[in-house]
Order: structure tokens, then C-alpha cells, then sequence
């Protein structure tokens, strides 16, 4: 469920309200049939079983994820990095899928689909640590508010601290250069970032800039 969420949000879109409630019945369903599946099963049958499904679950949520991931319009991270954490993260279900696989039932089998997966993970949070461009697209000079600027704080229920930040955005600051200058840590930003994103209905800071620029167009 959380690859899926990290996908759809590196992507730039939106999953529905009701996404964590259907992918848990519907998961926490097959598991249960499942369980009653096995239950007359001996336990190298049962275990042989569990292994199919995790198998083809990791593969099927991978390549949902890879899907959102390469078909997704988000500027940050761009296109060429999404691909990237498409195939790491594919590559990794693979991965771990053929160390069940071909591994006999053993504590190296353990051991080599422990590493696996965590060598997935920590890949995925090297690339975006330091291979992504995450920076956000940058104006040569500070852009000036346009009219209508309180107006649309107000509106949208957006608070003094969001207000400041919305227009480090529209400047070109990133994350930590807002952190900074606002002497708050880097995590307030982010939090007040998502918020501003759900108050203006928008998924990124280049349609949060398009919008506030589109002010003077509506105000002309």
C-alpha cells in the first residue's frame, strides 16, 4: 500500500479518498481465504502457498507502481528518475520473488529475500536522496505577488506561515532553502507544503506557481 502511495505522489497524482479502506479489505480478504485455504494443507504445502502469493502480490503492486511511476507528469522528480524508480523498484520484486524461488526452503533463503528487500528499499531512498532532481524549477529574479494574492489566502483558508511559503515557492526556493530562511526545520515546510497542495487543489510547486501567476491574467 505504501509503494503504491510513494508512487502515485512521486508520479504527481491523486489516489481517491477510499484507496486505503478497498486495498485492505480487499488484501486482508485474500489472505483470509488464504488461511482457509491451508488450514487442511500440510505445512510444507502451506508454506510453498504462502510463497506463491507473496510472489505474485510483490510482482502485481511492483508493477502498479512502475505503471504510476513512468506514466505520471510530475516535473520533480522528471521523467528519466521516475523510470529509474520504476525499474528499481520492479527489479526488486523480481529480485526477491526468484530467492523464494530458487532458494530451497532454508535460513539462506531467509536471508538473501531479507536482503533483497532491503537492499530495494535503501536504493530507492539513495536515488532519490542523491541522484534525483528534486530541486524545484528556479525564476531568475523574485516574482512579484499579483493581484488578488490575499484574496485567494483567504479563500483557500491558507495561513500566515503557508502564505510566507507559497511565496518562497513562487520564488524558487527549495524545501531546505525555505527551511532555512524561515529558520523552521525541514519537515514543517514539507507539512505546510502538502497542506497548501490540498487547500489549492494542486500536486506540485509548478502548478502552485502557474496558479498564483494566473492571478494578473484574471485580474487584467
Amino acid at each position: 500500500m505504501m509503494l503504491i502511495r510513494f508512487a502515485a505522489e512521486a508520479s504527481g497524482k491523486r489516489l481517491g479518498n477510499y484507496f486505503t479502506l478497498v486495498f485492505l479489505i480487499i488484501n486482508f480478504g485474500a489472505i483470509a481465504a488464504l488461511g482457509l485455504t491451508i488450514r487442511d494443507m500440510a505445512f510444507s504445502d502451506a508454506l510453498l502457498l504462502f510463497k506463491y502469493y507473496y510472489i505474485a502480490a510483490a510482482v502485481l503492486f511492483a508493477l502498479i507502481s512502475a505503471v504510476l511511476l513512468v506514466r505520471g507528469d510530475s516535473d520533480s522528480p522528471g521523467k528519466k528518475d521516475r523510470a529509474v524508480l520504476a525499474l528499481l523498484v520492479t527489479g526488486g520484486a523480481v529480485a526477491q520473488s526468484l530467492a523464494l524461488i530458487l532458494i530451497p526452503h532454508s535460513a539462506w533463503m531467509a536471508l538473501a529475500f531479507v536482503f533483497l528487500l532491503f537492499a530495494t528499499i535503501t536504493a530507492v531512498s539513495l536515488w532519490l536522496s542523491y541522484r534525483t532532481d528534486l530541486s524545484p524549477f528556479r525564476l531568475p529574479e523574485a516574482m512579484p505577488l499579483p493581484y488578488g494574492f490575499e484574496d485567494f489566502i483567504r479563500k483557500s483558508d491558507i495561513s500566515p506561515r503557508e502564505a510566507e511559503i507559497i511565496r518562497e515557492i513562487c520564488n524558487g526556493l527549495s524545501n531546505q532553502e525555505i527551511a532555512d530562511k524561515l529558520f523552521i526545520s525541514l519537515q514543517t515546510v514539507k507539512d505546510h507544503t502538502s497542506r497548501i497542495y490540498m487547500k489549492t487543489n494542486v500536486r506540485n510547486r509548478m502548478q502552485l506557481m502557474a496558479l498564483v501567476r494566473g492571478m494578473d491574467a484574471g485580474h487584467q
